[in-house]
């Protein structure tokens, strides 16, 4: 399947965009319903979501890295500039969310 390079290189930051609203959608809801509360081995429920919405995010976006790398040695001229420059957008994409979303292994979730 053939993707615009204008698609790739907004694809990264719109996955971001995504998992920040999951990840605070979830920790609103969780804190509100008691998740936080509930233990599932060594860890809430609550944090247990959220790292696995960590992992999804951090997973998607090393897809599409991958996706970008594979195939920019396929595209040619302008086009190969762009998906150089969306896997840039990807792996900064990439490392701003483990950044930004790696406090919910030691934060506090719930006041």
């Amino acid at each position: 399947m053939r993707v615009s390079p204008f698609v790739l290189i907004l694809a990264g930051f719109v996955v971001w965009s995504i998992a920040f609203l999951a990840l605070y959608a979830t920790q609103a809801t969780g804190c509100r319903l008691g998740w936080d509360g509930i233990a599932i081995g060594p860890l809430s429920l609550l944090r247990l979501s959220l790292t696995g919405l960590f992992i999804l995010a951090v997973a998607l976006l090393a897809g599409l890295y991958r996706y970008g790398s594979i195939h920019g040695h396929v595209a040619t001229g302008q086009a190969q500039i762009l998906v150089k420059i969306a896997c840039m957008v990807h792996l900064a994409a990439l490392v701003s969310t483990v950044i930004t979303f790696s406090g919910v292994f030691w934060l506090s979730l719930c006041r």
